[in-house]
């Protein structure tokens, strides 16, 4: 809706952008992003869901002491992020970190930051939602918070707002399809987008 209360004439409240790190094509953290996902569109908000698995992600380069980005599928990803309501990442934990994936694809957001480029950071949606999701088999629902803190870090530096985290501990013992609750609480997430 617009600042009127008039819905978008796109016919969508909002965007909903979702990232998937991570190596498995339908593991946990996808599962529980598209219940993400699925909750957004049920409200009437449309969704776009990159699996980066899928997709050629380099990193940042130097070039005579400047950052330089590489042409890759980063490209894809822009234009949705410059329109996007709605961040939505996935990110199992590896090795205490989120995967390699997602954090190529956080540093790559570096193009948004206004210590890169002011004319980027104008591009970048403030006051922009952001839903962190992580993974992982300790059996802590805790264990991992300062990560969740961190993601919340780079988020407020953009700008964004109403960030909730969600958190899907012990995964290897208790796969997400049988954790009918915490897939109602992702769904309930993206209905409140």
């Amino acid at each position: 809706m617009d600042g009127k209360g008039q819905m978008d004439p796109s016919g969508f409240d909002l965007k909903v952008v979702g990232i998937v790190g991570g190596a498995k094509r339908n593991g946990n953290t996808v599962k529980l992003v598209e219940e993400v996902m699925a909750g957004a569109k049920e409200v009437g908000h449309e969704t776009v869901l990159f699996k980066l698995v899928d997709m050629n992600i380099g990193h940042l380069c130097d070039r005579d002491g400047d950052v330089s980005f590489p042409e890759d599928d980063f490209e894809k990803i822009k234009p949705h992020i410059e329109s996007m309501s709605a961040l939505v990442l996935g990110a199992p934990i590896w090795y205490d970190c989120v995967d390699s994936r997602s954090l190529t694809f956080i540093t790559r957001l570096l193009y948004y930051n206004i210590s890169y480029s002011e004319e980027n950071n104008a591009k970048w949606p403030k006051k922009a939602k952001a839903v962190n999701v992580i993974t992982y088999q300790r059996d802590d629902m805790h264990f991992y918070d300062h990560i969740l803190d961190w993601l919340e870090h780079i988020w407020k530096w953009y700008g964004m707002t109403s960030i909730v985290g969600l958190v899907a501990e012990g995964t290897g013992s208790r796969p997400i399809e049988r954790r009918i609750d915490l897939l109602n609480s992702a769904r309930e997430i993206g209905r409140k987008l």
